[in-house]
């Protein structure tokens, strides 16, 4: 049926690329969702004449404003729904408050003059302002105080705060100037010339530190259009603006003054000079997104839903979710059971003749493909399989691979912890003895002589599983110091961390050095968490990511690991990181910066005061605005390319495919020209499939600053061989002797209406986003195919033949290939 050239190889393989651009954000409405119980407060708000307080954070709440009165209503908790008098001046809330006269007051005093007290903020603390604070000012200035003078009150505040600020009170006037280079003109390191004017008007006594700030951001608004240094004053301007947003529109201050200066400092350093989204992005975080749903989500909406949140939509799935709505059906999720790979392992080597022996990677393949057709825990596989490309382990590895039952187990391990808490997660992850034979933990040994703890797992569950490279800001971004990332960790922190992973080796029911070496083997060794042995464990000091365990007495590899296992899990970058991730895994590629920092925060309190919820997290990314209002199909920003597993179980599950045999033999698929690049529990590498922010090298997904994580495995060979796959197996089915075929019964009854055809199809496999011209070229292609007057099995024949075109067409479209 297909025989491509290299020439239209080529052009397809460009299409993906276009494809992929094509990905959309819209800001359509979005279909209505049930809610939970509401959170429970201990105490009702308090309302008073002029102010109101309430128990949650900002973004939990929505608030309009209108002539006759302010209505608050609570969205998550039981603050419940507030009208309140307009009278009132200012919201508090648990992380900031809203001075909502903070505006007007900005407006008694000319617009030069209020750009110029936002700029003291930015020239003092490198931070946008809050309005409780400018308000302050503003009247200070109108009660005669100067610019001068107020400058000096802010360098006495900095001083105050030196840790933040980085001004003390003995710093030399080189050093302050450097501080005012930094924060004015966004030169970290400044030029020899102009350190040295500016001190020496210090050291003169021609300016002190107060007035001096207000004379240098005179002197950066000079620069404005210049060829070389436009960029400083471009730069300033946008801080203002962002700074104005903050304070004088949004009316926001942090509750806590360190807030003030930290997080204020964070949203500033978002500002470039030429971008003011990202930070902007931050504020609307805190401020949080209304999402105005109709009363039932269409067939289309619930199909998209349930492309993000399972391994695809199905008929009974699409009614499911249309019935509960997306926030119920999530809910019902989290309490379908679960069931273990591993029972299935077992339950297969029981009939083998040599056992657990016996078993091998195609018996975890059966298991996997069975659950993902047929399981009920969709929600959990989904997520399951994600975290499978975040904290890998791969048969690939030939230490692996001769524990097939155990890497059933691993996968369950994280089926089972989608749905915990991330700490949880870690702990089970950092003790399967797979992911300690994977990168070589299991049996490390205290250093003794010139032999050294092994660093692979110290490094890598950092790198990889939980903080990543650089330090983050809760959007995602990179912090950054000197105009270049900060690193989070160094090479002593990873030896200090491998200390902590000395001493783990296999369980049973001793702790002998044989056991430890791999003697004496348990029969469930390759499933049980691995154990403690402290006389392989380091007594020594070890010291990691600002945290120091002291020197060991017996040695305690149990404490190490906890304070170890802590230490990360309360890094302020696992939100963002892992977060970030989830996303590009189940929703979109590149999700924008406040949609991360909105599930950052989900994951750093669940609303309930607990950090690391799996569930709070889950439902923030597939419930966030950016996940449920209807993309937009022409712009790009939102989606990601289906990586190859994920498109065949869309047309596993669309079409209700059973097996022959009822194991659901489908092996290996790694060959990308005779299968799909792609295994399950298959990684290459300990980096998965795809790196999350690989580019395309001269692709217009580079041009557009993007990233397209599965195009790392997207090349002619994989696309010619996902056509050739497909084209196969959708007429023939699937697996070792054909064993799984799909029941198209639903489907040739539409055959001699092929428009209802390919619109059932559409619904299915694109949640209804076949554009038109796509939809045309597909039933021109159906009403090809004639269908006869007789015989009846030519009939058939043909009715079958149309229904096979109008998937294979579908799936080899670049429109199904982008998840939108």
């Amino acid at each position: 049926m297909i025989a491509l050239r290299k020439a239209h190889l080529r052009h397809y393989f460009c299409v993906f690329c276009v494809a992929l651009l094509s990905a959309c954000s819209g800001q359509n409405d979005a279909p209505k969702t049930d809610s939970p119980a509401p959170i429970q407060y201990q105490a009702p708000p308090i309302i008073n004449t002029t102010s109101a307080s309430f128990n949650g954070p900002r973004s939990n709440y929505t608030v309009t404003i209108s002539n006759t009165e302010i209505n608050v209503i609570d969205n998550v908790g039981s603050d419940g729904n507030n009208h309140l008098a307009t009278s009132i001046l200012l919201l508090k809330f648990s992380d900031i408050s809203i001075n909502l006269g903070i505006s007007s007051k900005a407006g008694t005093i000319a617009s030069a003059d209020l750009a110029s007290l936002i700029e003291l903020y930015i020239a003092y603390f490198n931070r946008v302002p809050d309005a409780e604070g400018l308000a302050y000012w503003i009247d200070q200035f109108k009660a005669g105080m100067t610019l001068d003078q107020i400058g000096e009150s802010f360098y006495a505040a900095a001083i105050l705060y030196s840790t933040q600020t980085g001004y003390s009170a003995t710093m030399s006037n080189a050093d302050f100037v450097k501080i005012v280079y930094k924060n004015v003109l966004g030169r970290p390191t400044p030029d020899q010339e102009g350190l040295t004017y500016w001190s020496q008007r210090l050291d003169n006594g021609t300016a002190t530190r107060g007035t001096l700030v207000r004379t240098m951001l005179t002197s950066a608004h000079t620069f404005k259009g210049d060829a070389t240094y436009g960029w400083v004053a471009q730069l300033l301007d946008n801080k203002n603006i962002v700074g104005k947003d903050f304070a004088v529109s949004q009316g926001i201050s942090y509750i806590s003054p360190l807030d003030s200066i930290t997080k204020g400092m964070s949203i500033a350093a978002a500002v470039t000079a030429s971008d003011t989204t990202v930070a902007k992005g931050l504020i609307d975080a805190l401020i949080g997104l209304s999402i105005s749903n109709p009363t039932q989500p269409s067939p289309a909406q619930t199909a998209r839903f349930l492309q993000q949140s399972t391994f695809g939509p199905n008929s009974s799935d699409l009614t499911a979710v249309s019935n509960l709505g997306f926030k119920n059906w999530i809910e019902a999720q989290f309490n379908v059971a679960q069931t273990l790979h591993r029972s299935y392992m077992d339950t297969t080597a029981a009939t083998l003749p040599k056992g657990l022996s016996d078993l091998n990677q195609n018996h975890f393949f059966e298991s996997f493909w069975q659950q993902t057709v047929k399981g009920d825990d969709q929600l959990r596989q989904r997520v399951g399989f994600a975290l499978s490309q975040i904290m890998v382990t791969s048969f690939q590895d030939s230490g692996v691979a001769n524990y097939p039952r155990g890497v059933a187990s691993y996968y369950d391990t994280l089926n089972t912890h989608a749905f915990t808490n991330f700490r949880q997660l870690l702990e089970a992850v950092s003790l399967h003895p797979m992911m300690g034979i994977y990168l070589t933990s299991l049996k490390n040994q205290k250093e003794s002589g010139t032999r050294v703890p092994d660093e692979n797992y110290a490094r890598e569950v950092m790198q990889l599983f939980t903080i990543g490279l650089y330090k983050l800001n809760p959007d995602g971004s990179y912090v950054i110091e000197n105009g270049k990332p900060v690193e989070t960790y160094s090479n002593a922190d990873i030896t200090g961390l491998a200390k902590v992973f000395t001493g783990w080796s296999w369980a049973g029911p001793d702790k002998t050095s044989t056991r430890f070496y791999g003697g004496s083997a348990d029969p469930n060794r390759d499933w049980l968490p691995m154990q403690a042995y402290p006389s392989f464990h380091s007594s020594s000091i070890k010291s990691f990511l600002g945290v120091t365990i002291p020197a060991q007495s017996p040695a305690n590899p149990e404490a190490s690991m906890k304070i170890a296992l802590d230490t990360l899990f309360n890094h302020p970058n696992v939100g963002p990181f892992i977060g970030k991730q989830l996303i590009q895994r189940l929703v979109t590629s590149n999700p924008s910066p406040q949609y991360v920092a909105r599930v950052t925060a989900a994951f750093n309190n669940n609303g309930q005061g607990e950090r690391g919820d799996m569930k709070a997290m889950i439902k923030a990314i597939l419930l966030d605005v950016e996940a449920r209002n209807d993309p937009s199909l022409s712009n790009a920003g939102i989606g990601k390319l289906k990586e190859p597993v994920l498109r065949l179980a869309s047309w596993l599950r669309a079409f209700s495919a059973k097996s022959t045999s009822g194991f659901y033999r489908i092996t290996n698929l790694d060959d990308p020209l005779t299968g799909l690049a792609q295994t399950p529990m298959r990684s290459p590498s300990v980096f998965n499939f795809y790196r999350p922010g690989y580019v395309p090298p001269n692709s217009g997904i580079a041009d557009a600053q993007l990233v397209s994580p599965e195009m790392q495995i997207t090349a002619e060979t994989s696309v010619v061989g996902y056509l050739n796959f497909m084209r196969d197996i959708i007429a023939n089915g699937t697996g070792s002797g054909r064993d799984v075929k799909p029941d198209y019964s639903a489907f040739t009854p539409l055959a001699t209406t092929p428009d209802q055809l390919v619109d059932k199809v559409n619904l299915l496999l694109m949640a209804n986003q076949m554009s038109s011209n796509l939809r045309t070229q597909l039933i021109a292609a159906v009403n090809s195919i004639t269908i006869p007057a007789s015989p009846q099995t030519a009939i058939d024949t043909a009715k079958l033949n149309r229904v096979y075109m109008s998937v294979y067409l579908t799936m080899a479209s670049p429109e199904y290939l982008v998840q939108k």
